[in-house]
C-alpha cells in the first residue's frame, strides 16, 4: 500500500505543477457511472500451491469527481478529486485437494464489497478527449458477501463490517484505473460523457489455505457514462 500512496502523491504534485502553466480555467464536476466486467488476478503463493485461477466477475457504481480544470487553447489539465459508491468482485477457483476436500474438482470462492470510494483524478484534456490516471483506497461498508462453491453447491455469507475486519488487513481495497473519455457538449459547459475505463484493485485477504492472509487481485475493464459540468 506504500507505492499506492507515493503513486498518489506524485499524480498530483505533478498535475498541480503542469496546471501552473495554463493561463485560464474553471471549476469541473463529473457524475459518473462506470460498468465493468472484472477477473480476479490469485497472488503467486495460490498460484504455486493450490492451482489458483482467476474467475470472472461483475463490477460497478457511481462517482462525483469534482475540482479544477486550467486551460489553454483545446488543452487541458484537470485535477479532480472523486468520492462514489463502488460494488467490487474478487473471484477465484482453488483445486479442492490443496484445501484438505477429497475431491476432483475446483472450489470457487468469492468476495463481494460495497464499498465508499476516495480518491484523486487528474486528467489531460485534448479537445473534447480526456484521458485521466488515478487512484485511491475503497472503504468496504456492511453489505458485503462471501461466497464458496463447491460443484453445485454454492454458499453465501453476508459480511458485517466486523467481518470485513477480520477479512481484510489493512480493511480497505487499494486501486488504480485509466479513463479515456469523450465529451459530447450540449452547452459552452454541460456535456454528456462517454468513455473506457481500466482499473487495478488489490486486497490483502484471509483464504482457504491455513487461514493466512495473502495479496488478491481484480483487474477491471467496461465502459462508463456520465454528466459533465466544466469549462469547454
Amino acid at each position: 500500500m506504500k507505492s499506492l500512496k507515493k503513486f498518489l502523491l506524485i499524480v498530483a504534485m505533478t498535475t498541480i505543477f503542469t496546471t501552473s502553466a495554463f493561463a485560464e480555467g474553471g471549476f469541473e464536476f463529473i457524475l459518473n457511472a462506470p460498468l465493468q466486467m472484472s477477473l480476479g488476478i490469485p497472488s503467486k503463493f495460490l498460484k504455486d500451491n493450490a492451482e489458483a485461477k482467476g474467475e470472472k466477475g461483475f463490477d460497478y457504481g457511481v462517482s462525483a469527481q469534482f475540482g479544477y480544470m486550467a486551460t489553454a487553447g483545446s488543452l487541458g489539465i484537470s485535477l479532480l478529486a472523486e468520492v462514489g459508491y463502488s460494488h467490487d468482485n474478487f473471484a477465484m477457483s482453488i483445486n479442492a485437494r490443496d484445501i484438505g476436500i477429497a475431491l476432483d474438482e475446483s472450489v470457487k470462492f468469492s468476495f463481494d464489497f460495497e464499498s465508499l470510494q476516495v480518491g484523486l483524478l487528474p486528467k489531460l484534456n485534448i479537445g473534447n478527449f480526456s484521458i485521466g490516471i488515478g487512484g485511491g483506497v475503497k472503504i468496504p461498508l456492511i453489505g458485503g458477501k462471501e461466497t464458496v462453491t463447491i460443484g453445485k453447491e454454492k454458499n453465501s455469507v453476508k459480511l458485517s463490517r466486523s467481518d470485513i475486519k477480520n477479512i481484510l488487513e489493512p480493511d480497505f481495497i487499494g486501486y488504480i484505473k485509466g479513463t479515456l473519455d469523450y465529451s459530447i457538449f450540449l452547452t459552452d459547459r454541460f456535456a454528456l460523457n462517454l468513455g473506457l475505463y481500466l482499473g487495478y484493485d488489490i486486497i490483502n485477504a484471509k483464504i482457504l489455505i491455513g487461514d493466512q492472509k495473502d495479496k488478491l487481485g481484480s483487474f477491471d475493464v467496461g465502459a462508463e457514462v456520465g454528466l459533465r459540468f466544466a469549462p469547454r
